[in-house]
């Protein structure tokens, strides 16, 4: 009789706690007779992936994180954009971190049933660049809300690198500023609305900020250099981190095709006119999905842009990225130096 009564306040005292410590209480309320499962055996929380922007995104999501016979899994049933609608659109005094918990339940127990990690991939959760990040630690926060015990994977570029391919995606995104509008915010005092601030990428705040909500071995930064020059290592150092062993990959990995700049300075101006979005509010008129219709014109720009004016417009326009740097990031590099025990200045950073 008290071995049953026991039995019952435990299991009691186990439910209340389940939302703060996250644990499955079916594991807890099997036949008499069942013990206390072991850490290994308890379903993980998901490995997040923040981004950040331009940092191979895409090659991870199609190559590692959708492959089981790598190890991970993310597959929850819907569209990867979903992860924005649930996880950054919401108000801040509607989100409900219990009820998305709930909903991913049912697809970690899934991943874990069949040995896998569940993967949640998407690098708008690293704050959205051309409007400065700027609720990038609420995300943060919400993520740690709905998975106290996520392990959380940052990528970073180096910043000049960074900046001007983040450029070339804000106009692809709808974007008609000019590089040096796009760099220089009009009226910044005033601050009316989030625009792009090269604040933004000094990774060690936001590296340390994560670090602070999941413990610093539950954050692993890695830089899309590495991936570069060694995709296996980089792809190796993901599945350690997740305490897989090394995995296998294909010969053949498909990036993403490089727009000519020449596309670009086209479609500067046509999402003035023909796209209104976010980035360009106020187009005369709008093409619905007027971005995706011109992407169509890739290989057309391709093969017609000529080499020599691609070579002066990318020469151009790193000079001016150059030029507005300088040195803006060389104390913050070593910073993340520090936190993340990555060297840095081997990968072309420059680091004071």
């Amino acid at each position: 009789m008290l071995r049953c009564l026991r039995r019952k306040f435990i299991v009691s005292e186990l439910y209340m706690l389940n939302d703060e410590v996250n644990l499955p209480l079916d594991s807890f309320t099997r036949q008499s007779g069942a013990s206390l499962r072991g850490a290994s055996d308890r379903i993980a929380d998901p490995l997040i992936h923040i981004g950040f922007h331009k940092t191979g995104s895409t090659w991870l999501q199609n190559i590692i994180f959708s492959d089981k016979a790598r190890g991970f899994t993310s597959d929850t049933h819907e569209a990867r954009h979903r992860l924005v609608e649930r996880f950054v659109r919401p108000d801040v005094l509607d989100f409900d971190a219990a009820g998305e918990r709930n909903y991913y339940r049912k697809y970690q127990e899934a991943a874990h049933s069949s040995g896998l990690d569940l993967v949640l991939s998407h690098e708008r959760l690293s704050g959205y660049p051309s409007s400065g990040g700027h609720d990038r630690t609420i995300i943060a926060q919400r993520l740690k809300d709905m998975f106290p015990n996520a392990r959380i994977l940052i990528v970073i570029r180096e910043q000049k690198s960074l900046i001007r391919s983040m450029y070339s995606q804000h106009i692809t995104d709808g974007g008609v500023e000019g590089l040096d509008r796009f760099l220089n915010v009009p009226e910044p005092a005033l601050g009316r609305k989030p625009s792009f601030s090269m604040q933004f990428y000094r990774f060690d705040r936001l590296i340390h900020h994560y670090q602070q909500l999941f413990g610093k071995t539950g954050v692993l930064v890695l830089p899309f250099e590495m991936l570069r020059s060694d995709g296996q290592k980089f792809a190796d150092r993901i599945a350690n981190f997740c305490g897989k062993e090394n995995v296998v990959l294909p010969e053949n990995r498909p990036v993403n095709m490089k727009r000519p700049l020449v596309m670009q300075a086209v479609q500067r101006p046509l999402n003035a006119v023909f796209y209104h979005n976010e980035l360009s509010p106020g187009a005369l008129f709008h093409i619905k999905r007027f971005h995706k219709r011109y992407a169509r014109l890739t290989p057309l720009f391709m093969a017609i842009s000529p080499k020599f004016l691609e070579r002066r417009l990318d020469q151009n326009m790193q000079k001016r990225i150059e030029q507005h740097v300088g040195s803006y990031f060389g104390e913050s590099n070593a910073r993340t130096q520090q936190l993340t025990g990555l060297s840095l200045s081997q990968f072309g950073y420059h680091v004071a």
